[in-house]
């Protein structure tokens, strides 16, 4: 039997989720022993129940926390830790992780509707 390398170890666990690079970038206002509260501005997507993670900037945006949205007005928002690997720090930067648009959400979606809508009754006018 010829030699081969050994083979790297692989991970039995399941895979990490990766936090997409369009996830917005908040500053950290402040942090307490489970919260941190960020300011959310123009973000108007931003609402409770999102989840959201915290990376550390020098350490090349490694993960420190996974949180969840828990409160929003207008200006800030509170996200609780849901789990961590170092404490969260206000040198952090929160990411958030905007949630997709429902189709019926979507403008594209109605103005197709009110096309399909107009050619449909301008055909049945036509066949008359």
């Amino acid at each position: 039997m010829p030699w081969s390398p050994p083979q790297a170890p692989t991970a039995s666990g399941p895979a990490l989720p990766r936090i997409p690079r369009d996830a917005a970038r908040f500053e950290i206002d402040s942090v307490t022993d489970s919260t941190a509260t960020f300011r959310v501005r123009e973000a108007r997507w931003v609402r409770t129940g999102l989840p959201s993670y915290v990376v550390d900037p020098q350490q090349r945006d490694a993960l420190v926390a996974r949180l969840r949205v828990i409160r929003r007005d207008s200006a800030t928002a509170t996200a609780l830790v849901t789990g961590q690997v170092t404490r969260v720090k206000p040198e952090h930067f929160l990411l958030v992780v905007r949630p997709e648009e429902r189709w019926w959400h979507e403008r594209r979606f109605w103005m197709g509707t009110l096309v399909g809508t107009i050619i449909g009754v301008g055909s049945m006018a036509v066949g008359r």
